[in-house]
This record gives structure tokens, C-alpha cells and sequence, in this order.
């Protein structure tokens, strides 16, 4: 019995030496190898743009006066509301009630001037060339003194329509020149969304009758820091770019919100999905890191990319390569939103490779 252990001993000792050397060999094959994925995301992610843009009032008026004056009275403050007519503010009429004043004196005179030429006319006692003078003369003092009835009244600014009082840029006693807005009036209920679109944008949209900005884009609006859209209509736009942005300014339009406050010259975001006006929508492209793609294949002229399959594999799938942008590597193929691809080293993987998705570890 211990001759036949004795003689059984080196073997014993040989294959203990062998499977302790093939143990690590055979652990360092099934370890898989962490790998960075790139997740692809939606198709149309890319044609999904936002535009910085404000709100201004659809209606919107600047009150002035059309002569120059002393500011006697300013009867309105900013968000007060006015109705159609109401006096908002008067400057001094002292000068257009004279004139008026002499106006009516003259008309006064030129009527009655004409009535004594009627009563001679109809008696033989005047001509009527004469009588046709003191027509034309009653006729330009009436003229006049329509006109100075038109200066007293410009005196006083009226409301040109029921609205709220969104600014009141002078002060009372101060001397307003002409056009000088004295009082900024809105009216509620329909609201203007502004932005600019940059030509970029603007060659590639269809004509509709002749013209762009038809039925191609849908416009969301969303206000301040909110995420909730909310629909627009196009209302107008330029014909001619910013000689700065080389842009074009888009008006949109759309009734006031009932859950939010809009005031004009808040801040609010345009966002266009602009997967309609690619040239062929059935083949999307997606941007890759270029270390993402790799000629190691069976075929070295056919690009691919590797698939991650959970939980530990990879696939191959052949992609066709387009242009290098800033956004990575344009690549089309059978490819889905939500795949998770080997972003780098993908020239290192065969279909055999076991994987592991690469964790950045925290504070790294």
C-alpha cells in the first residue's frame, strides 16, 4: 500500500501543477472586457432644434401727441386697464383754443359776408362772380376752423381701444415733443412669439404657393423656465436676413395661456422638428465616435460597428459612413434608437469577445 501511493505520487504532483497553471488561463478567457458604450438616441433627436425667442403683444400701440406741449394732466399708470376713449393724458391748449377761437370768428364773419351777398345776388344788386368769392371765402374760413377744432382735440390722447397700460415712459409737467410716446397701450388676448431662423434652415423648406413657411414646420412654444408646449401659428416673417445673423425674424401667434402669465418682453423657446425637411427621412443618420467604427471585419472594405447584446456579448453590424461633423461620425445601417454601441477599440472585438459595459467610477 505505501509503494503503490509512493509510485502514484509524481503524477499526482504533475496534474496538480498542470490544472493550476490552466485554471488562470481559463479565468482570463471568460473575464470579460469593460468596453464604453454610446447609447443612439431617438431618430429625429438631431432635427429637433429650439430658438431662443420673446413674447410681445399681437396688439401693441404707442400714444404720442402730433404737437409739442407742456404735459398737463397724465391720468394713467403702467397695468391699469383703459376702455376705447378714455382721456389718458393733455397738454396745454391755450394756443389751439386761440387759434380756434379766431377761427370761429373768421367762419363767423365770412357766413354772414355770404348771406348779405345772397340777399343783393337775388336782387340784381351784386354780380355773381362777387357772390362766387364770398363762397370761396366762407368755404376756406370753414376749412379752417375744422382744422383748428382738429388741434384742440389732438390736445388730449385718447385710448384707441380697450387695453391695459403697459408703459408710461414721461412725467407730468415735462414738455413732450411730437411723436414722443407719452404711454404704451396692449391689448389682451393674443399673444406674439418672435425668433429668428438662420438660412441654413430657410433653403431647405419647401415652397407652398410660391412661398416658404407653409405647412412644413409645426411650432412649440414654451415660457421662462417651463417645459409644458404649447402650440403656435405662423403669423409673418422677413423676406430679408439680418446683415449680422444672416438670420430671418418669425413672428407666431397664439391666444394668451390660461395657466400662465405672459407679460411682453418675457423669454420663451421655439422648437421645430426638422426630420420633415431632411432629404430622405427613411434612412436617419446617427453620429458616432469614429473609434466607434471599424474595417476588421471579413470584408476590409465594409464598415461596422459592435452592438452591445446583454449580457456579456456583441454583434456586428455593417454601416455605411458619411461625413465628420462636430457631432462625431455620420453612420447609417440597421440601426435603432436605444442601442448601445462600442464607442472605441472596436477594431480589438470579434463576435466572441465577452463584454462588459464600462462604469465611470464616482469622484473620477
Amino acid at each position: 500500500m505505501p509503494v503503490t501511493f509512493l509510485r502514484w505520487l509524481p503524477v499526482a504532483l504533475v496534474l496538480l501543477v498542470l490544472m493550476g497553471c490552466d485554471q488562470p488561463e481559463a479565468q482570463s478567457k471568460e473575464a470579460p472586457r469593460p468596453v464604453k458604450l454610446v447609447t443612439l438616441e431617438a431618430a429625429n433627436a438631431g432635427a429637433l432644434r429650439q430658438f431662443p425667442a420673446r413674447v410681445e403683444a399681437t396688439t401693441r400701440s404707442n400714444l404720442s401727441f402730433r404737437m409739442a406741449g407742456e404735459l398737463l394732466e397724465l391720468n394713467v399708470s403702467p397695468g391699469q386697464q383703459v376702455s376705447e376713449g378714455e382721456v389718458i393724458a393733455r397738454i396745454d391748449n391755450r394756443n389751439a383754443q386761440s387759434e380756434l377761437d379766431s377761427a370761429r370768428s373768421r367762419l363767423e364773419l365770412a357766413k354772414a359776408n355770404l348771406e348779405r351777398m345772397r340777399y343783393t345776388l337775388e336782387r340784381g344788386a351784386v354780380s355773381q362772380s362777387r357772390f362766387d368769392e364770398a363762397e370761396s371765402e366762407w368755404r376756406a374760413a370753414r376749412a379752417t376752423f375744422e382744422q383748428a377744432e382738429e388741434q384742440v382735440e389732438h390736445t388730449q390722447l385718447r385710448a384707441p381701444y380697450d387695453g391695459v397700460i403697459a408703459q408710461v415712459p414721461v412725467d407730468n409737467r415735462q414738455i413732450v415733443q411730437v411723436q414722443e410716446t407719452v404711454a404704451v397701450i396692449q391689448q389682451p388676448g393674443q399673444l406674439d412669439v418672435v425668433f429668428h431662423l438662420p438660412e441654413q434652415i430657410v433653403q431647405r423648406m419647401p415652397r407652398s404657393n410660391g412661398t416658404p413657411f407653409g405647412d412644413a414646420l409645426a411650432y412649440e412654444v414654451s415660457f421662462g423656465n417651463s417645459d409644458k408646449p404649447y402650440l403656435a401659428q405662423l403669423a409673418s416673417y422677413t423676406t430679408q436676413a439680418s446683415a449680422q445673423s444672416l438670420a430671418y425674424e418669425v413672428t407666431l401667434t397664439l391666444p394668451q395661456p390660461d395657466d400662465i402669465t405672459l407679460l411682453d418682453g418675457m423669454s420663451a423657446s421655439v422648437r421645430l422638428d426638422l426630420s420633415d425637411l431632411q432629404s430622405d427621412p427613411t434612412t436617419p443618420l446617427w453620429h458616432l465616435p469614429a473609434e466607434a467604427v471599424t474595417y476588421a471585419g471579413d470584408n476590409p472594405e465594409q464598415a461596422q460597428v459592435w452592438r452591445f447584446k446583454a449580457p456579456h456579448g456583441v454583434e456586428p453590424v455593417p454601416v455605411e459612413v458619411g461625413r465628420l461633423t462636430s457631432k462625431g461620425l455620420e453612420v447609417s445601417g440597421d440601426l435603432s434608437a436605444g442601442d448601445r454601441i462600442v464607442a472605441a477599440g472596436a477594431h480589438r472585438l470579434t463576435a466572441d469577445t465577452q463584454v462588459t459595459p464600462w462604469e465611470k467610477e464616482q469622484g473620477l
